[in-house]
Formats: structure tokens, sequence, C-alpha cells
């Protein structure tokens, strides 16, 4: 698990860092690292690769704007949106907005509450991150682990892998995104027997083929995404079409 904190005031980051940091050590949770800072545009940067579940811990008001916090965290919702969010607060009131916001915060920590009770809260929402991670997402879904990272979500969102440009870092494609791990496309086609590795450079969820462009040479996906599809592999693909469709 990564562990993320967003606060600009570096007395209250330093008080979360350090009490996170106790909490980790007393309850041995899984914590590959603690990534603090000030700056949203620097949190968000962090979040190019899909590796580890992550917990964001974010501060509502940054720079003195009330709602900064909650536009971030819909920020965060698009590139990772099975991380789990709670905002650490001078504002409780605002929970609400999280509904408007759709961003399904596990909790509201107040700033100003005693010591104690803060940990306390801090305490159960580490807990509660660190069993979503062995939690499925979905009755179907796609679990993925190497030695490098560690990674679900529903089979349906795959459409398909791709070698990226960076040594040995793969693209996975979804309708809702793409992320980049470090893995080899080997790994990933025999993960799972909907998986089809169609050309050199591309595994393809099988399940989310609409049509094939023989002629071309490309493969169809929901969404009208699509991917290449070597010769060699044309009546091979064909053949795990119709036995996906016969289940």
């Amino acid at each position: 698990m990564d562990i993320f904190v967003l606060e600009d005031n570096p007395i209250q980051r330093s008080r979360l860092e350090k009490i996170i940091n106790e909490l980790i050590k007393k309850n041995n949770i899984p914590c590959q690292r603690l990534f603090s800072t000030a700056s949203p545009d620097k949190l968000l940067d962090e979040l190019t690769s899909m590796g580890n579940y992550h917990l964001y811990f974010l501060d509502l008001e940054i720079n003195d704007y009330t709602k900064k916090g909650l536009e971030i965290a819909q920020l965060i919702r698009a590139k990772d949106p099975y991380g789990t969010i709670v905002f650490v607060t001078t504002h409780p009131e605002l929970a609400p907005k999280t509904f408007e916001y759709k961003v399904s915060a596990l909790d509201f920590i107040t700033k100003d509450q005693d010591n104690l009770m803060f940990k306390k809260n801090i305490e159960e929402c580490l807990k509660i991150a660190s069993e979503y991670l062995n939690k499925p997402i979905s009755e179907d879904s796609f679990i993925f682990k190497n030695q490098y990272t560690k990674f679900q979500l529903p089979f349906s969102d795959i459409l398909y892998f791709e070698t990226a440009q960076v040594a040995h870092k793969i693209n996975l494609i979804t309708p809702k995104k793409t992320t980049h791990f470090y893995g080899r496309l080997s790994e990933l086609e025999k993960s799972d027997e909907r998986l089809f590795r169609c050309h050199r450079s591309f595994v393809v969820n099988v399940s989310n083929i609409t049509h094939i462009d023989k002629k071309n040479k490309i493969v169809y996906l929901k969404g009208n995404y699509h991917c290449l599809v070597s010769r060699r592999y044309l009546k091979e693909l064909e053949e795990k079409i119709r036995e996906i469709e016969k289940r």
C-alpha cells in the first residue's frame, strides 16, 4: 500500500506523518511508501503508474481555498478509481459535499480534536485500508502481481495491454483511463484464459472484442478502441472469440 498526504500546513503535515509512521509500525501495516506534500500538483504527478493500493489523506483547504481538497479528490478518482480517500480538515460541515463531488470518502477527520481521538481515527482508516488490500473489487476481478507491482480491477474494465515506450513498462487501457506499470506481456497472457496475445505488442481482452477488420488487421473493442493483430494470430483469435461466446 502507498500512502499519500496532502497538507499545506507544515506543522499539521509533520503531525500527520509522525502519527501515520507510528501506527504503521504498531499495526504492522504493509506500507511501501509514505509520500507527503503541500502541493496538489506534486501529489497528482506521483499517480502516473499503477502499483500498490493507494490511501490518501487530503486537507480540504489548500492555500485558503476551502474546497480545493474536494477538487483534488475528483482528479485522484479519475486516475485511481479504487483508492481510499480520507479528508483531514477543520471543515467537517463540508462532508455532504463529497456526494456532489462523487469522490466517495471513507472518513472526515477533524484536526482540532484531541490528539488521542485524532490518532484513533487515523488508525481506524489505516486498518480499513489495509483490509481492502486483499478484498476483491468485484466478483470477477483481475488480480495481477509480480516483483514490481500488485493491483486489481474488474476484469470487464480491461480492453488491452500494450508495450510502452519505456523499456519493461506496460500500458493498461481501460475505458476510464490508461495506467502504467512494470511487467511483461508474456506474464499477462498467461494470467487469464480470456487474455490473448494478438500481436507482439498487444494482449487483448477477448471478452471486449466487438469485431475484427481482417483486411487491415485491426481488432476493435467496446468504446471504439482498437489495437493491432498479427496475421498469424487471426485464426486463433477468432477461435478464441467463439470459445468465449459459447460460455
